[in-house]
């Protein structure tokens, strides 16, 4: 699922990055990489969505965090 159905707080494992090439490369050369724990630390007024990743924190277009995509993590 992409990371913009997350709900504020919560936290997911990355599986993948879809879009373009160079959406991908970007996104990745923030630190969006397969394997990696993202948290949806805020939602903001324009409907953006800041999320933390490796101890920073990174706003990110909704457009592009739709291709984010995660699983959540689940307690064992």
């Amino acid at each position: 699922m992409p990371i913009t159905l997350l709900a504020m707080g919560e936290s997911a494992r990355i599986i993948g990055l879809t879009g373009p090439l160079l959406l991908r490369q970007q996104l990745s050369e923030l630190g969006f990489s397969s394997g990696r724990i993202v948290e949806v630390a805020q939602q903001t007024v324009g409907n953006n969505l800041i999320v933390a990743i490796q101890g920073s924190r990174i706003a990110l277009d909704r457009k592009m965090a739709h291709h984010i995509h995660v699983c959540l993590e689940r307690e064992e």
